[in-house]
């Protein structure tokens, strides 16, 4: 008992040795990561500082460089993070920059973990820190500053500047995303931005180079970050001077005595010599000075550079005895639609002309206006033959008196702004008194019409919704799918409205002239969205045309359902190609299976005799290479020999029954023959030689439709030949008539090198059958088996 206690007490000992240690090795947890996993991954933004601590490394052990229990590293050399010495902490030790132009994009490197103590291999963790972006750049102006050369007739509402552009270097999101303004200050009211998102600029407010020749503006790009960053730049434009101004005499009527004695000359003008000059100081345009047509006119002559008048013919007290009045044109050359009118009164000494009765010069004025005109402006000047500020003028037509005025030296002043889509034309009568005679003048203003009008929208915004029967219905279909309608309109009378849509998916829809907005369902299986978001844009014919943009949202609720609906109908014809593909090969098999039967029938019909193959196929070898050796497994009692005879080694093999095989040289002869005796082989020869010639020559002509395998059987080896390279299976072969009752036949083999020919004889073990067992042999079919090659 007491060797069975000590047993106890050793198996005890031992097992409690095996439970500590095994226990010590599955609680060394060292260096493996908290809570499992293989990688340790952080996020670090591009503005942190150097040297800040961008995570703790969540690595089992104690590093501390005295009392823990493990060592930290970095595999990487200058890497550019760094593990304080005796801690966990990853600090970075070089400047981080999403761009990857000032530091690296993101950082990865490999932790080295070592247990002390310990004979274990060390660890390697990976560390991943990815860089995140922030905003740390200001979007940059191109090709800055921008300079602009305007002429002052350029119509309010122009895009003067296309393809102003700022980029941001942030990654693509709200810190790029760039808008565009102009500053407040002086003449920021002449220009502004299109659309804050579309760097195109456009004039506000008209120009008059007469007034200001050049100004700058200060503009800026701010991109959508919190908070923002921007850039500004400056904006000069420079007006050049048009031709918008009529010229002008230095006076407004001019005066001169006719000499009287009536002589030839020139007269002397009164307060100055007649003078006029283009208003456009930019041009200066020469004048030419011209008489209007009058019933005085005839006398008298104006030089058309100086615009001195003189007397062309002596004319006689009578014939203008109370004064003329002539009316003085001058006309720019360059235009001749730009001109100025003024009025020269001639008396003659001594004569009483304002006793004379007051006339406009001309009884009918006809003008064109552009509906921009501005108010204040002068139109036109209505002279009449008593020039001066004591005439008063009066318009009676209270309607168009509230567009037009007419001022003490007969000039028509423009009240009140002209629209061309309420009035096209303004026809009225100006009346002039002295006090003491009247006289009136018809006027005929035509308004030219100008595109001041910006194409309106009735919405601010659209939103239509698809819903899931359209998709579902249209999905085959190539008729587009109506999701809503737009309306917009223009204030200008003549212009006609061109609508488009712009946008990634614009290419989806289409959107007629009436505002109908239509989807391509069949172009929908390249969107990965649910909302589309579009701007429909409407210009108008003007000019210079105007347009004017409104976002328009799409949602289309059954875009998953219509997609898995394409997607079906591709799978149906993708099983329909499968399915008629099978159906091909179903019907090849059958094709394959039918000919093999047919040439199965085909081989057996034309055997001769139950188990005898032939076959005989041309060959290149020599029958001295056809010569096989087979060394047959035996115990030596005579089941296999091997036999050469004039050059051809014959092989008897012991089969289940008698097996014969021949293979002639010389003279073309193939017999095998089975018998008792060789002595009644060599006495039927003669006969036999020309039996078989017969059969010969009818196997020559089936010989390219048939096929013979010969089988023979080896102790663990199976052999068949093929001929006309058509090889057969197994059950092809007929074993039948190869068997016989005795299975315990011995295999002889004798040469005979009379004629040529090869025999190979099979003995029965029984000699007292001799004669029955060659004439068995020699003239049935059932035990021969003859292979010609």
């Amino acid at each position: 008992m007491r060797i069975n206690h000590q047993w106890i007490y050793y198996a005890i000992l031992s097992l409690c040795w095996f439970n500590k240690a095994t226990l010590g090795a599955i609680l060394d947890s060292r260096c493996y990561l908290e809570g499992g996993g293989s990688a340790e991954s952080f996020l670090a933004t591009e503005d942190l500082a150097v040297g800040s601590i961008i995570g703790k490394l969540r690595i089992n052990g104690d590093a501390n460089a005295e009392t823990g229990d493990i060592n930290l590293s970095l595999r990487e050399k200058n890497a550019p993070v760094e593990i304080h010495p005796g801690t966990k902490e990853l600090a970075l030790s070089v400047e981080l920059d999403k761009e990857g132009v000032r530091g690296p994009s993101s950082i990865y490197v490999n932790v080295i973990c070592i247990r002390r103590h310990s004979t274990d291999p060390s660890f390697v963790i990976p560390v991943n820190v990815r860089v995140t972006d922030v905003n740390d750049n200001a979007p940059q102006w191109i090709g800055t500053p921008y300079t602009l050369t305007l002429s002052e007739v350029t119509v309010p509402g122009t895009r003067i500047l296309q393809g102003a552009r700022a980029e941001d270097a942030d990654q693509p999101g709200p810190f790029s995303t760039v808008e565009y303004q102009v500053l407040p200050g002086p003449y920021s009211e002449y220009v502004q931005f299109l659309n804050p998102l579309e760097g195109t600029l456009v004039l506000k407010k008209a120009l008059d180079y007469e007034q200001l020749q050049n100004f700058t503006v200060k503009l800026r790009a701010q991109d959508q970050g919190t908070p923002p960053r921007h850039s500004d730049t400056l904006l000069r434009v420079v007006i050049t001077d048009a031709d918008d101004q009529n010229p002008k005499f230095q006076r407004e009527s001019y005066s001169a005595e006719i000499p009287a004695d009536g002589r030839p000359g020139e007269l002397r003008m009164r307060p100055e010599p007649l003078k006029a000059v283009d208003q456009d100081e930019g041009i200066c345009a020469p004048i030419q000075y011209t008489i209007v047509q009058s019933q005085d006119a005839k006398y008298f002559r104006i030089h058309p550079h100086n615009g001195a008048i003189s007397l062309l013919t002596p004319i006689g007290y009578a014939d203008v005895a109370n004064g003329a009045t002539l009316v003085v044109k001058a006309t720019q050359i360059d235009n001749p639609d730009r001109y100025a009118l003024t009025t020269v009164q001639l008396t003659r000494p001594g004569s009483h002309s304002d006793l004379s009765t007051l006339a406009f010069v001309q009884k009918r004025f006809v003008m064109r206006i552009r509906e921009d005109t501005a108010v204040g402006n002068r139109i036109l000047a209505l002279p009449t033959n008593k020039p001066g500020k004591h005439l008063k003028y009066v318009i009676p037509d209270p309607v168009n008196s509230q567009f037009f005025s007419v001022g003490s030296l007969g000039e028509l002043v423009l009240a009140k702004p002209l629209d061309y889509e309420k009035m096209t034309k303004h026809e009225f009568q100006v009346l002039a008194t002295d006090g003491m005679t009247n006289s009136t003048a018809e006027l005929t203003l035509e308004v030219i019409d100008v595109n001041d009008w910006e194409p309106r929208f009735r919405e601010t915004h659209y939103e239509f919704m698809v819903p899931k029967s359209s998709l579902q219905s249209r999905a085959d279909s190539f008729e587009g799918v109506l999701i809503g309608k737009v309306e917009a309109a223009d204030g200008d009378r003549n212009d006609k409205l061109e609508l488009s849509l712009r946008g990634q998916h614009a290419g989806l829809f289409e959107i007629d002239s009436t505002g109908n907005i239509y989807m391509r369902p069949e172009q929908l299986q390249s969107l990965n969205e649910s909302t589309v978001h579009l701007i429909a844009i409407a210009t108008d014919t003007g000019v210079p045309p105007r347009s004017t943009s409104v976002p328009v949202s799409v949602t289309m609720e059954g875009l998953t359902l219509a997609r898995s609906g394409w997607n079906s109908n591709m799978l149906g014809m993708f099983g329909m190609i499968m399915g008629l593909f099978l159906m091909i090969i179903v019907a090849l098999s059958c094709y394959i299976v039918r000919s093999k039967k047919q040439g199965k029938s085909a081989s057996s019909g034309l055997g001769l005799g139950r188990n005898r193959v032939h076959s005989q196929a041309h060959s290149s070898v020599s029958s001295a290479n056809l010569v096989t050796h087979e060394k047959l497994a035996g115990n030596g009692n005579g089941n296999g020999a091997s036999v050469t005879s004039g050059g051809v080694s014959v092989l008897h093999m012991k089969h289940g029954g008698n097996i014969t095989m021949a293979n002639p040289m010389n003279n073309g002869l193939h017999h095998v023959a089975s018998g008792a005796s060789s002595s009644m082989a060599l006495g039927s020869s003669a006969a036999l030689l020309e039996r078989e010639r017969e059969r010969e020559r009818d196997r020559e002509r089936q010989r390219e439709s048939y096929a013979a395998t010969v089988r023979i059987f080896l102790p663990g080896i199976v052999s068949r030949a093929s001929a006309n390279g058509q090889l057969f299976e197994e059950d092809e072969i007929e074993h039948d008539s190869l068997q016989t009752e005795n299975n315990n036949r011995k295999v002889a083999a004798t040469g005979v090198a009379s004629g040529g020919v090869t025999t190979i004889s099979t003995t029965p073990a029984n000699a007292g059958s001799n004669l029955l067992s060659a004439t068995d042999a020699m003239g049935s079919s059932e035990n021969n088996l003859t292979v010609y090659f």
